[in-house]
């Protein structure tokens, strides 16, 4: 036991002299910056009490207990203060550098120092995060930095204490000032040329949603916007341009906004899919929105790190869901459907880079730095392409209904042997015409000797003078007038424009004339007449149905005197 002991506390005695005798970070020219914890020489302490002040920290029994910073960090550790000591060797003559965090999404920032090599701080110390206003960050940063002015060479040592409820990971870099501001211009341009196109697909969309009141713009430009706004609240920009005096919303904005980037998505997703062909699956979605909703709630409760997961759980799953339904969906025709299949593949490849960065399987700064705008961006232009498919088809299957609804009513209208306008299409055909109230007249036709016709020769011959007639009663009358077969032999012709009586009797007697006309059938001529009775609106009646009771009685008398036609008046005299 004793030999176990002395073991034990050698090795402790050799883990204090490695923290102890921890190289200083030489400060040098780095253009993407240098992140502190890929040196190993970071070192950090985890605050459990969160009530350590910069004295506390500084003495004996703290000091002792820095140990170095791991290069990633479990998520939930950033839910107590975290205190980093870095230890900076100057060899040039002066110096002017920045420290920064790589992450915005800190509720408490503090730096403290430098100090040289007597303890003697060089600057006052630095209070800012998410629960400060904007303007306590210096230089007007986004990500929050602290700003080294060295007067010499020499080692000098900062402290900072972290504290980020939401924060992914905490971390430091140190650049050159010059390299910072530079490298932070690049960034703000990139940063605009995605803000750029969110807005120009919002706009867009705004333009078309009013246009076609589909309720799936509503939920893309939802989306959209809720996307935008986090990219903002993440990369700070939110907070220098838009809520940077209310801290209360800068907090909260971090986890609320996410929550109803995926509630809009989700609503999204069902509305362009339209799972409700799929109940089970509309379900899951629909609890997808519901859980985002539950999580915006819990975000402006104040509880932070419960919200941040519960965000993280329900992107995971809910673009895993919005994968399956389009494939499912794809699967029963609906060809859009592929182009949202490629927008959520898009924004997979993009975070997928991003990890694969984290996890140092790839070096690449600029994709760890823009990895999930550039996904974001990209799934939604490819969002609004599958919305101009889906549209383009809906308006195609609208059109097909509609023609098809119009070949349904003109067959519904028409009579199916002679091609003319039946009672129906004879019926709404009048309406308009007699709702001026102007003078117009209506002849009836029945035809004479065609039931000898039937009987004789049969109904083929019969059909065969029926079409022979409507064909001779279209050739007598306007492309305004109305020709109606009412069934049987009767025919019924509706004139758009007045005429005086005169000329109603000579078209009366062309129409006979016209009717007369043998009709050729397999070799033989077929000899039919007309008797035709007329009535004129507004004196004889005004609606469609009375003007045919009269016209009926009219032509019933001119049949019984044999005159060929005969007008209402003169069959009532």
């Amino acid at each position: 036991m004793k030999l176990l002991r002395a073991c034990l506390l050698l090795c402790f005695l050799v883990a204090k002299l490695a923290v102890a005798g921890a190289a200083p970070i030489v400060l040098d020219d780095h253009p993407q910056g240098l992140a502190l914890q890929e040196t190993g020489q970071l070192l950090w302490l985890t605050d459990d009490s969160g009530t350590l002040t910069l004295d506390e920290v500084l003495q004996p029994a703290h000091a002792s207990r820095f140990q170095p910073a791991p290069p990633t960090q479990r998520h939930g550790d950033s839910a107590q203060p975290h205190w980093f000591k870095v230890v900076l060797e100057q060899r040039a003559e002066t110096g002017d550098w920045v420290l920064a965090t790589q992450t915005t999404a800190l509720k408490d920032v503090r730096f403290h120092g430098p100090f040289d090599a007597t303890g003697r701080a060089l600057a006052p110390p630095v209070h800012t995060g998410l629960s400060q206003p904007f303007a306590t960050r210096p230089l007007g940063s986004e990500r929050y930095v602290m700003r080294l002015q060295l007067p010499g060479p020499g080692l000098y040592t900062v402290y900072v204490r972290l504290l980020g409820e939401t924060a992914p990971s905490l971390g430091l870099s140190v650049w050159d000032t010059a390299e910072y501001l530079q490298w932070r211009q690049h960034k703000r341009l990139f940063d605009g040329i995605c803000y750029g196109i969110l807005i120009a697909l919002l706009v867009y969309n705004l333009v078309l949603a009013g246009i076609f009141r589909d309720a799936t713009y509503g939920f893309y430009i939802g989306q959209c916007a809720f996307a935008l706004l986090t990219l903002a609240s993440f990369n700070g920009h939110a907070a220098h341009y838009l809520w940077g005096h209310w801290p209360w919303w800068q907090e909260r904005g971090h986890v609320v906004l996410p929550s109803l980037w995926l509630l809009f998505g989700a609503l999204f997703a069902r509305s362009f899919l339209d799972t409700r062909q799929v109940p089970w699956l509309d379900r899951l979605l629909l609890t997808w929105g519901l859980l985002a909703a539950s999580v915006a709630v819990l975000g402006l409760l104040g509880q932070f790190d419960a919200a941040q997961t519960a965000n993280e759980i329900v992107a995971s799953a809910g673009a895993l869901l919005a994968t399956v339904a389009a494939v499912i969906i794809l699967r029963r025709g609906f060809i859009p459907a592929q182009w949202y299949l490629g927008g959520q593949v898009l924004l997979f490849l993009s975070v997928l880079g991003v990890v694969l960065v984290n996890w140092r399987v790839i070096d690449a700064p600029f994709l760890l730095a823009n990895g999930l705008q550039i996904g974001v961006a990209a799934e939604l232009v490819v969002f609004a392409i599958a919305l101009s498919q889906r549209i383009s088809g809906l308006r195609t299957s609208q059109a097909a209904l509609r023609l098809h609804a119009a070949h349904l009513a003109q067959a519904a209208a028409t009579d199916p042997l002679t091609g003319l306008a039946n009672r129906t299409g004879l019926a709404h055909g009048a309406t308009p015409v007699l709702a001026d109230g102007a003078a117009h007249a209506l002849m009836l036709l029945d035809l004479d000797r065609f039931k000898p016709i039937n009987d004789t020769h049969g109904h083929d011959a019969g059909d065969a003078v029926l079409r022979a007639v409507a064909t001779r009663l279209q050739a007598q009358f306007r492309a305004d007038d109305i020709v109606a077969r009412l069934g049987g032999d009767e025919f019924v012709v509706l004139l758009a424009d007045p005429l005086p009586d005169e000329q109603l009797e000579v078209l009366a007697r062309r129409v006979d004339s016209a009717v007369r006309q043998p009709v050729d059938f397999q070799g033989q001529a077929l000899t039919v007449g007309a008797s035709t009775g007329i009535a004129r609106s507004p004196q004889d009646g005004r609606t469609l149905t009375e003007l045919i009771r009269c016209a009926d009685q009219a032509m019933y008398q001119a049949k019984q005197t044999g005159s060929g036609h005969a007008f209402w008046s003169q069959a009532t005299s």
